[in-house]
């Protein structure tokens, strides 16, 4: 099990739906959603203790996962170096693919929404986690 997992998603629902599978896979201590990258970054830059796992849907309305990742890349390295992000998004096109490969600290993406066996999935290929 790891500690945190952090969504940022502008879709309650969405993020609704997430932590319920991630809730029955049981993977995660603490589950914290946002609406707003922003608020997500706020919430990042006065963390004690840095989430294993941001998954981040790529459109949103005020701030998109790109210009989010500018000011995650802004956050010291040093606090960091064991989170994964993952972009979720509903139809991946070929220049998000390359955008993200600006990005060391994006590890994948994925369509969304998310079901447990993704959730199980993940936790294998990124925690080395079985559930």
């Amino acid at each position: 099990m790891i500690n945190t997992i952090v969504l940022v998603d502008d879709n309650n629902a969405t993020n609704f739906i997430h932590e319920t599978y991630l809730r029955r896979v049981n993977c995660a201590e603490n589950i914290l959603a946002f609406t707003m990258g922003q608020k997500a970054i706020d919430y990042l830059s006065n963390a004690e203790a840095f989430p294993e796992l941001i998954f981040i849907d790529i459109n949103m309305p005020t701030m998109d996962a790109w210009e989010f990742m500018d000011l995650y890349s802004e956050l010291d390295p040093k606090l960091k170096i064991n989170t994964r992000v993952i972009l979720l998004t509903t139809s991946i096109i070929p220049s998000d693919a390359d955008k993200m490969t600006k990005y060391r600290e994006i590890k994948d993406m994925m369509y969304k929404p998310l079901n447990e066996e993704a959730i199980r999935g993940i936790m294998h290929e990124h925690f080395n986690l079985s559930f």
